[in-house]
């Protein structure tokens, strides 16, 4: 009698084991489920704006253009955009990507014109900020004429939700430098020119072939080699290259993750023990 209620006790322990890991499994899974970011939210968006001081600059110059996020349509997490990831967009032969600088209360990381920025305190943004800087450099022997930089390939993160972002371009129109050689005060016009004889000038009506008329075209010059938006764009920017997610959550979700495995395999261990 003693033996039967024995075995009975302990049968009835292992199943109350098995009850409670279970429980314990049940519980972690929901968690995790619930934590875990949504994918792709179509009804949210925002907006990366391409700001610059001037649309013009020269040939060997350097300059830079700010990265605005703005127009935040967005109704999940923290109800704002903590971090965003994008694809820079420009023509490898007229501009050189010098590097990406963060700003106030930022970070940005960037390689081969895939960047990632974050805020540093991991806390979303509601309104216009100034997020970035990319700075260029316009190659010394670059076309003449427009050419466009812009952002693609963006997703922003709300904290729970990845949302695809819209970029805003930028023309910048490239210029030929000014060559410092070249002097207005040409002796060649100089009043005082020995071959002009003020005793004998020359007139039109003596000599019809050195009227006004022989003087070339006025009007400005027209710009040579103009070519079109960005007509030799990074080959590069097709690649289906992923980025990690942007999420300020990720590292929580993988905790959790982690501890579900560990708490189910010592807690099997520990059942085993008794």
């Amino acid at each position: 009698m003693t033996k039967y209620n024995c075995i009975y006790y302990d049968n009835g322990g292992i199943q109350m084991r098995r009850t409670r890991l279970v429980t314990i499994i049940i519980f972690l899974s929901v968690l995790f489920m619930m934590l875990v970011p949504k994918s792709y939210a179509a009804d949210e968006s925002f907006e990366l704006e391409l700001e610059t001081s001037t649309t013009t600059v020269n040939q060997g110059d350097s300059f830079s253009v700010n990265i605005i996020i703005d127009n935040m349509n967005i109704t999940s997490g923290d109800q704002g955009i903590g971090a965003y990831q994008a694809k820079i967009i420009y023509d490898t032969n007229i501009l050189q990507l010098v590097n990406v600088t963060p700003a106030t209360g930022w970070e940005v990381s960037e390689n081969e014109g895939n960047m990632v920025a974050n805020t540093s305190d991991a806390e979303v943004v509601k309104k216009r900020t100034h997020t970035a800087t990319i700075n260029f450099k316009v190659l010394n022997n670059a076309t003449f004429g427009n050419t466009i930089i812009s952002l693609e390939n963006i997703q922003g993160s709300s904290g729970t939700t990845t949302i695809d972002g819209i970029g805003i371009q930028k023309t910048i129109n490239i210029v030929e430098k000014s060559d410092p050689s070249i002097d207005d005060d040409n002796p060649s016009t100089d009043d005082d020119n020995p071959s002009v004889d003020d005793d004998n000038p020359p007139t039109e009506d003596d000599n019809p072939s050195t009227g006004t008329n022989n003087n070339p075209a006025e009007g400005g010059t027209t710009s040579k080699n103009q070519i079109g938006a960005a007509s030799n764009i990074n080959q590069s920017a097709t690649s289906n290259k992923v980025l990690p997610y942007a999420g300020i959550r990720n590292a929580i979700i993988i905790g959790i993750g982690i501890a579900i495995v560990v708490a189910v395999v010592f807690y099997i261990k520990y059942s085993r023990a008794v």
